[in-house]
């Protein structure tokens, strides 16, 4: 049977998600039995299984770009250029990395997810794209109530005390993860005015029964907040760029007064959502860090080397092992120092500015306004959560996929029936 392209992109556009969104790591630990007790062992070794089909989502990636119109994938590679020169930070960095064996494969493992969320945008129209993702959230969710029933005690996570133990974590490895992606979910429905029909309100239920049982603090305000600023950018947009430009400019100082009284109610808004001005012990982690970046400040101990090197020995045998800083931005000065916090903070101002040129002058104010709240969302959960430059995760997915929708939104004039568009596979699926 031969095997023809169009059947190809959707296998790898159903691998990518696969892959990304919890479910091949779900399936390991069903055939597994269980992770491993040796944490930081496991996070140095990695999983054989991902390492494989990583590998082949790269190659397929790569050879599925190769089919794009030349025009169109050399002003893509043009325009998304500081991708590739935070590829090349990382890549760089093995030569002065603690570990130079884990920073190589951390480098190829962000590399195919970069690819991966290239090539997707690629071939398929954002607006099918982007639903179904959340599609596919909605069935990781759907399965997670499914393994609740069938095995609770996996199905809920052991850590934290009182009334945040055993909160749900469905399929995913993690419970603040899992509740950040039905939060995706609901956002990317919201933003493409997917709320009327029968079945997005019952997909919509279904996300918002998995955020209240995950008991995530930070997803539910990812939700108010997130809906509230795609309402807000879709009132405010007119068909007129120029009328759109000066009321970006509002909308803009409104954050920043809304960002200032939340500074100083910071203390009051924790207690109302019954957190501690320690945010869980974050605040502890992080001052116990700042002599480990300190020490290397300006480009870090190597892409992914920290927390499996002789660097962090001291800190676990005091503290134990952790795995991340439970900062994005923390995170990556252990990995690129300076250097790579400033990499990946122009890189997401680029983002937000195509965004929100694009929210200008296009007529996908909807989804450009979901993609919006989420960039913005992500940039303030990665305060507290390792989100931006998480390499194998679907919150970093998401982000290199909006990054890439916003440079189309901007780039590609070609019209939409010359584009692929996946939304019978979505409906099939």
């Amino acid at each position: 049977m031969k095997i023809t392209i169009d059947t190809l992109k959707r296998a790898y556009l159903f691998t990518t998600v696969f892959y990304y969104f919890g479910f091949l790591s779900f399936t390991s630990r069903i055939l597994s039995g269980g992770g491993s007790s040796d944490l930081m062992s496991a996070n140095a070794s990695g999983n054989a299984a991902k390492q494989v089909i990583g590998i082949l989502l790269l190659l397929s990636g790569v050879y599925l770009l190769l089919k794009v119109d030349k025009k169109l994938l050399f002003s893509m590679l043009i325009k998304s250029l500081w991708w590739w020169v935070l590829i090349a930070f990382f890549l760089a960095s093995i030569y002065w990395s603690y570990e130079p064996g884990i920073t190589f494969r951390r480098s190829i493992a962000f590399i195919t997810l970069v690819v991966a969320g290239f090539c997707v945008v690629s071939h398929f129209t954002a607006e099918s794209l982007m639903y179904f993702i959340a599609k596919a959230i909605f069935v990781a969710a759907v399965m997670g109530l499914i393994y609740l029933v069938i095995s609770p005690s996996n199905a809920l996570g052991g850590h934290g005390e009182g009334d945040r133990a055993n909160m749900f974590i469905g399929i995913m490895s993690d419970k603040n993860g899992g509740a950040r992606l039905y939060a995706y979910g609901i956002l990317i429905l919201v933003g493409l005015g997917y709320y009327r029909a029968r079945n997005h309100k019952i997909m919509l239920a279904v996300l918002g029964v998995c955020l209240i049982f995950a008991n995530s603090a930070t997803a539910i305000v990812m939700v108010f907040a997130g809906v509230g600023l795609i309402t807000l950018f879709k009132i405010m947009r007119t068909h007129s760029p120029n009328v759109n430009l000066r009321r970006v400019i509002i909308i803009t100082l409104l954050l920043i007064a809304a960002a200032v009284v939340v500074s100083y109610l910071y203390a009051f808004l924790l207690e109302l959502l019954g957190r501690d001005p320690t945010l869980t012990n974050r605040t502890v982690i992080w001052g116990l860090l700042d002599e480990y970046i300190q020490a290397e400040s300006t480009l870090g101990y190597g892409f992914g080397a920290f927390w499996v090197s002789d660097a962090v020995t001291s800190f676990v045998d005091r503290w134990s092992y952790i795995g991340n800083a439970h900062s994005g931005y923390y995170e990556v000065m252990l990995y690129g120092g300076k250097v790579g916090l400033f990499l990946v903070v122009f890189l997401t101002l680029k983002i937000v500015k195509d965004l929100v040129q694009g929210y200008i002058v296009s007529e996908k104010n909807g989804l450009l306004a979901a993609l919006l709240a989420i960039i913005l969302m992500q940039c303030i959960v990665n305060y507290i959560g390792f989100v931006i430059m998480n390499h194998n995760s679907a919150d970093m997915l998401i982000y290199a996929v909006i990054s890439f929708v916003a440079m189309l939104s901007i780039t590609d004039k070609r019209p939409a029936s010359e584009i692929k568009n996946p939304s019978l596979m979505v409906k099939n699926l």
